[in-house]
C-alpha cells in the first residue's frame, strides 16, 4: 500500500516486517489511540509455498523470498564462502525456516542476567515465551492461546523411532517435550504448524492485526536511514516505488531488522564506529565501536547415511503424487505435503558441570538431494537420512560492516566459524556422537552405509578437514547489536540504544550470546518484551508517555 501524505506522522515506525517487526506490529497497535507502521523491504507472503510446510525445500533450492547474502571468505575454511540466508518477505525467516519450535534454555537466560541484562533471567522471559505460542497439548507450563500454533511432528516413518531407541541406548533421557526438558536428551521435533500450515509471523501475529485502522503495512520499502535530529530518532527515509519518503515517529523507531541489517541500517545513519563510517564519506553521530560486532551463529555438519530401502517420503515425491499432495494441503491443509521429513531434536551436555546444552542434532529423513522424480523422466534418486549435529556455543565471534556507503549494497558478513580452536574440538565431539548413533544396532534395518563423512574418514586430521571442507550455518545469527548493563553494550535492557533517544532494537541482533537451540522463539519472546516495556510508561521515561494522538 501507498502511505497518503497525511498520514506520514506516526507513534512507532518499525523497520522490518519480519518475525519480531510483526509481533511489534499486533502489540501496538492493540492501542487504537497509537499510529502504527510497518516497514518491509520484501513483498507480501501470498505464495503458497509459503504456507505448505514441504515448500520450504523449494524456498531453499531456488533462494527465494531470500536477501541472497554470502558471507565473506572463511579463514578457517580454505577462503570458502558460507550462504547466510535471512527472509525478504513479510513474516521474515518465519516465511522460509524449517519451523523448529524450540525456547531454549532456563540457563542461557539465567546467563544474559548474570552478565549484565537486569530482569532477563528465565524467570523474567518466560511469560513472554508463553504468550506467543499456542501448544496443541494440555499442559500449563506452555502457552496455550498465544498466536504461533505448536505442534508435534505427525511423522510416521519408523527410522525416527529407531533413532529413539538409539539414543536411548546410548543412555541419553527421552524426553515427552524439551521445552519443557533438562539440559539433555532427545525427543520428538516441535513445530510452528497448525492445521497443516506454517505458523509465520505474519500469518499468526500479523494477520490478526492488519485490518487495524490504525496500522499501516508498507511493503517494498527499503529504509536507507534512520532520521536523528538533536539526539533523538525522528523517523526513517526509505524508498518505495522509485520515490524517497520520510515518515516521522512521534514515540519511538524500532529496529527489527535482523542481526545482518539492523546494524547495517545503523552504520548507515552514523551509529557505529566513526573511523570507518568517516572512510565511506558518512557523517558520524555517535561513535559505537561495537555496532556490529559480536555476531555468532551455531556452525554444524551433516553426517549423513544411504538408506538400505526407500522411505515412504520418497515415494511421495514422485512427481504426480507430489503434485497432488501440494494442491491437496494448499486447499485443505492435510496431507503428506503438511509433514516434513524431519521427526526429532537431541539436546546434548560436554560436561555434567554444564547447565545448558552443548551440541544439537537435528534429524532429517531425506537426503539434501531430494527432489521430484517420474519414471521414464528422471530417476528417484539414492534414498538418505542424516543427523547434524550442530555447536550451540561457539567461542568464536564474527562481525557485521559496510560494503560501501550505499543502501543497496549487502553488508560485509564474517561469521568466523572456527576462529576459535575451541569450536573446532568441541564440534567434532559433536560428530564422534553423531556417528555413534548412526552406527547403533537400532539403526542396523535402515542403514546401508555411511556417505558423509565416511567409512574411510577416520583420524583426527581426516574429521577436521572434513568439518572445515562442510561446515555450514544453522541460519540464527545473532548478537551484532549487543543488549547488557555495560557502556559498550549497544542497548540497554530496556532494549533503548545506547546514546540515542528514541530509539530501539528489538530482534536477534540484541541477545548478548546465544540460546541453546533454533532462535525464533527467542526472537519472538524480545519482540513480545519490547512491547510491554514501550506500553509500560514507567521503564520508558525517554518516549512519550501517552500515544500522540489519543
Amino acid at each position: 500500500m501507498a502511505v497518503d501524505r497525511d498520514r506520514r506522522g506516526f507513534d512507532y515506525v518499525i523497520v522490518g516486517g519480519g518475525t519480531a517487526g510483526c509481533v511489534l506490529a499486533n502489540r501496538l497497535s492493540v492501542d487504537r489511540a497509537c499510529r502504527v507502521i510497518l516497514l518491509e523491504s520484501g513483498g507480501p507472503d501470498w505464495n503458497p509455498l509459503l504456507s505448505i510446510p514441504l515448500g520450504v525445500g523449494l524456498l531453499w533450492s531456488r533462494r527465494l523470498y531470500d536477501w541472497g547474502y554470502e558471507s565473506e571468505p572463511q579463514a578457517a575454511l580454505g577462503g570458502r564462502r558460507i550462504e547466510m540466508m535471512r527472509g525478504k518477505v513479510l513474516g521474515g525467516s518465519t516465511a522460509i525456516n524449517a519451523m523448529s519450535h524450540v525456547h531454549g534454555r532456563p540457563g542461557d537466560f539465567d546467563r544474559w542476567e548474570k552478565n549484565g541484562c537486569t530482569a532477563w533471567s528465565y524467570e523474567d522471559v518466560a511469560p513472554y515465551i508463553r504468550r506467543s505460542e499456542r501448544w496443541e497439548r494440555s499442559d500449563d507450563r506452555r502457552g496455550r492461546d498465544g498466536p504461533v500454533g505448536v505442534t508435534l511432528s505427525t511423522s510416521d516413518d519408523p527410522l525416527f523411532d529407531a533413532w529413539l531407541h538409539a539414543a536411548r541406548s546410548a543412555g541419553y533421557p527421552i524426553l515427552e517435550d524439551y521445552n519443557l526438558g533438562g539440559a539433555e536428551g532427545f525427543g520428538r521435533a516441535q513445530f510452528a504448524v497448525r492445521g497443516g500450515r506454517r505458523q509465520s509471523a505474519s500469518r499468526t501475529y500479523l494477520a490478526r492485526a492488519s485490518a487495524r485502522s490504525n496500522l499501516d503495512i508498507l511493503t517494498a520499502a527499503t529504509v536507507h536511514r534512520i532520521i536523528i535530529e538533536n539526539g533523538r530518532a525522528r523517523g526513517v527515509a526509505l524508498v518505495h516505488q522509485g520515490r524517497e519518503i520520510e515518515i516521522r515517529a512521534e514515540r519511538a523507531v524500532l529496529l527489527a531488522a535482523g542481526a545482518f541489517n539492523t546494524p547495517k541500517l545503523l552504520m548507515l545513519s552514523g551509529i557505529g564506529d566513526a573511523r570507518m563510517l568517516l572512510s565511506y564519506g558518512i557523517k558520524p553521530l555517535l561513535d559505537q565501536r561495537e555496532v556490529g560486532r559480536n555476531l555468532q551463529d551455531h556452525p554444524g555438519v551433516v553426517v549423513a547415511y544411504r538408506r538400505s530401502d526407500p522411505g515412504a517420503f520418497r515415494a511421495q515425491m514422485r512427481f504426480d503424487r507430489l503434485a497432488t499432495n501440494m494442491l491437496r494441503a494448499h486447499l485443505t491443509g492435510t496431507g503428506p505435503a503438511t509433514v516434513l521429513p524431519s521427526g526429532l531434536h537431541g539436546f546434548v551436555k560436554l560436561s555434567d558441570s554444564a547447565d545448558v546444552p552443548d551440541i544439537q542434532f537435528m534429524f532429517r529423513g531425506a537426503p539434501r538431494d531430494a527432489g521430484p522424480w517420474f519414471p521414464g523422466v528422471r530417476p528417484a534418486y539414492p534414498d538418505g537420512y542424516a543427523i547434524r549435529p550442530v555447536l550451540l556455543h561457539p567461542a568464536s565471534r564474527g562481525s557485521v560492516t559496510l560494503a560501501s556507503a550505499s543502501p543497496g549494497a549487502p553488508p560485509r558478513i564474517d561469521p568466523n566459524i572456527f576462529g576459535d580452536p575451541a569450536d573446532t574440538a568441541r564440534l567434532k565431539e559433536g560428530v564422534r556422537i553423531a556417528r555413534e548413533l548412526g552406527a547403533s544396532k537400532a539403526l542396523d534395518a535402515f542403514r546401508e552405509k555411511e556417505i558423509s563423512p565416511g567409512p574411510e574418514v577416520r583420524t583426527e586430521a581426516q574429521i577436521d578437514a572434513f568439518m572445515r571442507r562442510v561446515v555450514m550455518t544453522a541460519h540464527h545469527p545473532a548478537g551484532t547489536c549487543r543488549m547488557g548493563g555495560d557502556e559498550d553494550a549497544i542497548v540497554d535492557p530496556q532494549l533503548r540504544v545506547r546514546g540515542i533517544d528514541g530509539l530501539r532494537i528489538a530482534d536477534a541482533s540484541v541477545m548478548p550470546d546465544l540460546v541453546s537451540g533454533n532462535i525464533n522463539a527467542t526472537v519472538m519472546m524480545i519482540a513480545e518484551r519490547c512491547a510491554a516495556l514501550l506500553e509500560n510508561s514507567e521503564v520508558a521515561p525517554r518516549e512519550e508517555a501517552r500515544c500522540a494522538h489519543s
